[in-house]
């Protein structure tokens, strides 16, 4: 099994994080990489071999189409993959596929938007360069490509960059009035331009990310049970809310705390155990 990660080229930031590269001659079933997709990002998905379907805990399941942008997930999702397998993943932040893209995140339906099928860009012809191409070229082709993709958007969202940036930074301590004030926008215009851009509206966000800072808090922690944690958790005033959240994002009740003193930082979407390999950093 080959799992790598490349950082993509500078100018590309904030909008993509990470390129990774998976290839698994397994047959059958195959476990993914731990938390391989997380709650509040999206990802490019360039599938070369194999099969991907998805099971989120709230939505029927489907298949992954041979190139796809995912996300927004916002609940617990289980991944299956039929290999072998050979896939391209480009991690882009919450709102990179518009950037990137042009996606109007209303065109995603059903946690996916099928890449092959946009107008005016051949995502299939990059598609077909990954699979000739070595794992050392891939960075250099999806580079080439992201920075022509976004040099043909005509952008002007920014501001809401600035509320999605505004509400990383704060852990998502901040309510929508006060992002009303500061920004100078209309609730309504927030909530319309925050979905058009990110794709969810900026309450979920914010709650999303107060979630995922909670749980890096809780797995740095050598207690191993969560109600203690929580008294002490300055992301949450109280365990109902503490409890409520983490049913809604990850689908089980927060007595599988216990489980969580682990190396894991994010919270994770997809809860898959960690096969044995390593993992290269580029």
């Amino acid at each position: 099994m080959n799992f790598h990660i490349y950082r993509p080229a500078a100018n590309l930031h904030p909008y993509v994080k990470h390129y990774y590269y998976w290839y698994d001659d397994t047959s059958g079933v195959i476990n993914l990489p731990q938390n391989l997709l997380s709650l509040g990002d999206q990802y490019m998905v360039f599938l070369q071999q194999g099969e991907v379907s998805c099971q989120p805990c709230q939505h029927t399941t489907f298949t992954l189409p041979q190139t796809a942008v995912v996300g927004h997930f916002t609940c617990s999702s289980q991944l299956k993959v039929k290999g072998p397998v050979k896939v391209v993943i480009v991690h882009l932040n919450a709102y990179g596929s518009y950037r990137m893209l042009g996606i109007n995140m209303h065109a995603i339906s059903n946690y996916y938007r099928d890449l092959g099928k946009l107008p005016g860009q051949n995502w299939n012809a990059l598609a077909t360069q990954l699979a000739a191409a070595d794992a050392t070229g891939i960075p250099a082709l999806l580079d080439a490509a992201l920075e022509g993709a976004m040099q043909q958007q005509a952008y002007n969202k920014q501001e809401v960059e600035e509320v999605a940036n505004f509400l990383q930074e704060k852990d998502g301590h901040v309510n929508i009035a006060e992002l009303v004030a500061r920004f100078r926008l209309s609730r309504p215009t927030l909530e319309r331009l925050f979905m058009e851009v990110v794709g969810l509206p900026p309450k979920l966000y914010a709650r999303m990310l107060r979630f995922k800072k909670a749980m890096q808090l809780l797995q740095q922690t050598s207690v191993p049970q969560w109600q203690p944690m929580t008294a002490n958790n300055s992301q949450y005033y109280n365990e109902a809310v503490f409890r409520q959240d983490y049913i809604y994002f990850n689908g089980q009740a927060p007595s599988f705390f216990n489980t969580f003193n682990n190396n894991n930082n994010t919270a994770a979407v997809a809860q898959m155990p960690v096969p044995a390999t390593g993992v290269a950093v580029a």
